[in-house]
């Protein structure tokens, strides 16, 4: 199983000054080495918002992930944040 997180863009690939056509190819081929890790399962993620550079800041995915065919695909929607299960206010009897 392989888990590649973070590919959005700005993160994947990385914007952070001046970039070349060379180092954009370095890291779409650094992904996709990743992606041909995975021998039964591949889980790709990305977050919809993250905290860049000091502020909030809505994400796209990365275009490498544009790449891939759809067909290759099986996307899932982000779930809903669970709430923790609260301790009932009455202690339980045990006889």
């Amino acid at each position: 199983m392989v888990f590649l997180v973070g590919c959005e863009d700005g993160v994947l690939p990385l914007r952070w000054g001046e970039s070349d056509a060379e180092d954009l190819d370095e890291e779409r081929r650094l992904l996709f080495v990743g992606i041909t890790r995975a021998r039964s399962r591949l889980f790709i993620s990305h977050a919809q918002k993250r905290l860049w550079r000091g502020k909030l800041r809505n994400m796209q995915p990365s275009p490498f992930l544009q790449e891939i065919e759809d067909e290759l695909l099986r996307r899932a929607e982000p779930s809903a944040r669970r709430r923790k299960k609260q301790a009932p206010d009455n202690q339980l009897q045990l006889f």
